[in-house]
């Protein structure tokens, strides 16, 4: 019988010539991507760990029975019940966006297991497909007791289904990302990108902040998914390759456009969660700063490997690390009840903590938050008051990322209109209107939030939006985890300094 390395690469390099079609009939440009070259240019398409399909599975089954032994132990309801309520508030911002947006990896993968010009990196991303299907079904099972227990949970489930607000720009970067992507886009986007840094965000930051809250369920589900995505990040690394010899100014522009896409995205979920969803003793270090340790540090020496530069809006990326997330929280609280999460006014001891994590503009931000306070104060605590600490008016968003016009700062929004064939179209900052400004057809006939008010489809009144668009209830929608009983909230009105 053969030894394993006499064998495994017969397996990995099992390509074929075509007789009676052309290549190109089989992997057509649009669909396996630019730039379209002969196999003989992919031929030496090589990932790291190389897998055989009875090694996959052995160590997917080790695996699935080290989460299935910490659900048994400290994952029962009893367990999530001790939590901090606003950590658990947190845990269902993963439980609506973890799963399906896992899913559809699963099809992105897919395509690259039919449409890769090599052999070895579908059967890559065979495995990668099997991977998602995986991290689908986890989160599905670790938080399908919850739904009982809190009504919020249940919404979650229903989240990816829904047109809220924050579904709909969900949607708008997971359909790009995964859905309706050619392999190369898609392995450069996912695999490079969102694989390679920021998902170490979600993966190795939130899974230190989940051990420091005591949450082990979560710490261990998000560690395991990591062991995968670590395997096929290799993909993306070795598509781009490829095309930097061929087109490296078009390598540039996918490194350019899907870093800001990703950025956009998790700074929320993972800067909320960091910043104002874990508690203040159980936060070892800040948003930004583990965006320095995970995704900057790690993504320059990628460039410099690869030979491409720093995306040309890096000076307003490393601006944003010190107020974006905190602009788009502000946002979620004052429009809270259009959430499906609680979230947490940060008092006194909060608010100095993040003066020292982000000093550049603090002044401004924590003027927001003591204005709301001020509103707790007068109106009193209780979920009657409630509506007296929300906005009423319709908030903008950006016609690319689909998120609020929450960029810039406190006195000086980012906010710019295009004027394209004859229409109007709004965005939060200058990457997004320059995204679309490259690929102007794929995205100007989508229609964000208010865009469908003013056509008619969704509903003007801020009520009707919440209970008939996003189909919300009084369970369901997202309100002051605390009802404003915050004991510092009794406490004359003094400077966070």
């Amino acid at each position: 019988m053969l030894k394993r390395d006499e064998w495994l690469h017969l397996a990995r390099k099992l390509d074929w010539n075509y007789s009676f079609v052309q290549e190109k009939d089989i992997f057509p440009e649009v669909i396996s991507g630019h730039p379209w070259l002969p196999h003989a240019e992919w031929q030496d398409w090589d990932e790291a760990f190389k897998n055989s399909y009875r090694e996959y599975v052995e160590n997917q089954y080790e695996k699935d029975m080290s989460v299935f032994a910490v659900r048994d132990a400290v994952g029962r309801l009893e367990d999530i019940e001790k939590l901090n309520p606003a950590w658990v508030n947190g845990l269902k911002i993963h439980a609506a966006g973890l799963a399906l947006a896992e899913f559809t990896g699963s099809i992105g993968n897919l395509r690259g297991a039919r449409f890769g010009r090599d052999s070895a990196w579908r059967t890559m991303a065979g495995f990668g497909a099997l991977d998602e299907f995986r991290h689908t079904q986890i989160p599905l099972l670790l938080y399908h007791q919850l739904v009982r227990w809190d009504p919020q949970f249940d919404w979650a489930h229903l989240f990816y289904h829904t047109n809220n607000w924050f579904a709909i720009a969900a949607r708008h970067f997971f359909d790009e990302l995964t859905l309706g992507q050619n392999a190369i886009e898609f392995h450069i986007a996912t695999n490079f990108i969102l694989e390679t840094g920021f998902t170490n965000l979600q993966f190795v930051g939130l899974a230190s902040l989940a051990h420091n809250a005591n949450d082990r369920i979560f710490e261990k589900m998000v560690t395991s998914i990591q062991t995968d995505e670590a395997r096929h990040a290799q993909i993306g690394h070795s598509v781009l390759t490829t095309v930097m010899k061929h087109d490296p100014e078009y390598a540039q522009y996918l490194v350019d456009k899907w870093f800001w896409r990703n950025w956009r995205l998790f700074s929320i979920i993972t800067g909320t969660s960091m910043d104002y969803l874990t508690d203040l003793e159980q936060r070892p270090s800040s948003f930004k700063e583990f965006t320095e340790e995970w995704i900057i540090d790690q993504f320059l020496i990628t460039l410099e490997e690869f030979g491409l530069k720093k995306p040309w809006y890096w000076d307003t990326f490393i601006d944003e690390l010190d107020v974006y997330h905190h602009m788009v929280y502000a946002s979620a609280y004052t429009y809270r009840s259009t959430l499906w999460f609680n979230c947490v006014l940060p008092g006194p001891a909060e608010r100095k903590w993040l003066r020292e994590k982000y000093p550049k503009y603090w002044n401004e931000l924590d003027a927001v938050w003591e204005r709301l306070a001020e509103q707790w104060r007068v109106v009193g605590p209780g979920e009657h008051n409630e509506a007296a600490v929300h906005a009423t008016a319709m908030p903008t968003f950006c016609d690319l990322c689909q998120l609020p016009l929450s960029a810039g700062t406190p006195s000086r929004n980012a906010a710019n209109v295009l004027d394209y064939n004859g229409s109007n179209y709004i965005f939060c900052s200058e990457p997004c209107r320059w995204i679309f400004l490259r690929e102007p057809d794929r995205y100007a006939n989508h229609q964000e939030l208010v865009k469908r008010v003013l056509s008619g489809e969704a509903p003007a009144s801020m009520s009707e939006l919440v209970t008939d668009y996003f189909h919300l209830t009084p369970e369901t929608w997202g309100k002051d985890a605390f009802a404003g009983r915050y004991s510092w909230l009794k406490e004359k009105s003094v400077p966070i300094v």
